[in-house]
């Protein structure tokens, strides 16, 4: 898709995020159905998709222009300003700074660490974090539409990756692992949910890029389809794991869909095709890791008052290197990290609730 004036499209935007939140989504999606669903869990990226929908339009609504008029704010952090205030604003975004200045090393980590227990066990783990930050830093040293662009390609590979390992594991099905779901399961269903909003609530980072999205107005119309999208990988990924190996067994896996692929004897030239879903991970880990670059960036660049987002690069690339190797000392603990109701909560506030507060405050106020 062309650009206007070096900026990417709404959809191309919604794109980035769709990819980007793959991986934590094969990662958390199933661990959480399994732990809090049991069962019925396969139903809760559904309720995660409605509550997405939900979300997108709340963004959208602050990206509506008022009154009829064709200004818009550039970006959330203009919104804040709008609803806020300048000095409470700053104070917002010295919170989102922090805290995807924490995620930023946590998804580094977690792409060195799969790396290692998936193919390269004896390698040093400083190498895997060396070379995503290499790459990192040349993407955001370069333009944000050819890394949306990049994004539009992968997701054509994610998509038919996907789609072909649930076709192959079709066989290994177990519906009792799955049916059946009374009206019993609503409280484990939400409950599986929980977890899986602080992954999709991303979205909301990613219009901290405003001022790179040509059409913003156009989210209204394509929250459907985005939520759509999200909920069908959701329990497509999920619903595989389940009834394939039970809820019981997956919530035990630390990597439940990556261990479900082993499993596909359809023929012999599938059955390795665990490493295909590695490829999409690790395009996927660089695509997230990046885009909370860029975002973070863009953060940095608004609490500083600086006119050249490019400075920083260099800089953040070099804090996700120190960061990424001395984060944690085992994988057991990265994975506590993620599964801490807190950071779930924290997760929710800022990329939920902070935005419905701020929609509200606006609307009060008469700025949006």
């Amino acid at each position: 898709m062309k650009t206007v004036n070096n900026k990417i499209s709404m959809r191309q935007a919604l794109i980035l995020y769709i990819v980007a939140c793959l991986s934590p989504i094969t990662r958390v999606f199933p661990l959480s159905a399994a732990e809090f669903g049991g069962r019925a869990g396969w139903l809760s990226p559904i309720v995660v998709a409605l509550i997405l929908f939900v979300l997108l339009r709340i963004l959208a609504a602050m990206f509506k222009p008022k009154d009829g008029t064709a200004t818009l704010p550039a970006n959330l952090s203009d919104v804040f300003e709008l609803s806020y205030g300048k000095i409470i604003s700053k104070i917002i975004l010295a919170a989102y700074a922090v805290w995807i200045g924490i995620l930023f090393p946590v998804y580094i980590r977690y792409f060195a660490e799969q790396m290692l227990s998936t193919m390269f066990p004896s390698a040093n783990i400083g190498f895997f974090i060396v070379i995503m930050m290499a790459l990192v830093l040349v993407a955001t040293r370069g333009k944000l539409e050819w890394f949306a662009r990049f994004s539009e390609l992968a997701r054509l590979f994610f998509i038919a990756i996907i789609a072909i390992l649930a076709i192959c594991l079709i066989p290994d099905f177990e519906y009792r692992n799955i049916l059946p779901v009374t009206h019993l399961d609503t409280k484990n269903v939400f409950q599986g949910a929980f977890q899986m909003c602080g992954v999709v609530g991303y979205i909301t980072l990613i219009f901290f890029l405003g001022d790179h999205i040509s059409d913003k107005e156009t989210l209204q119309k394509r929250a459907k389809r985005t939520a759509i999208w999200v909920g069908a990988i959701g329990t497509l990924i999920t619903t595989v794991c389940i009834a394939t190996l039970s809820f019981r067994v997956v919530e035990r896996m630390p990597m439940p869909f990556f261990s479900t692929t082993k499993l596909i004897t359809v023929m012999e030239p599938f059955d390795r095709m665990e490493a295909f879903l590695l490829c999409t991970w690790v395009c996927s880990d660089f695509i997230i890791i990046t885009a909370f670059a860029f975002v973070l960036i863009n953060i940095i660049k608004k609490l500083t008052g600086s006119h050249e987002a490019r400075y920083f690069a260099t800089p953040i690339a070099f804090y996700g290197v120190v960061a990424g190797m001395f984060l944690t000392t085992s994988r057991f603990e990265l994975e506590a990290f993620s599964r801490n109701e807190i950071t779930t909560t924290v997760n929710i506030a800022l990329c939920f609730g902070i935005p419905l507060l701020t929609l509200i405050v606006g609307k009060i106020r008469g700025k949006l």
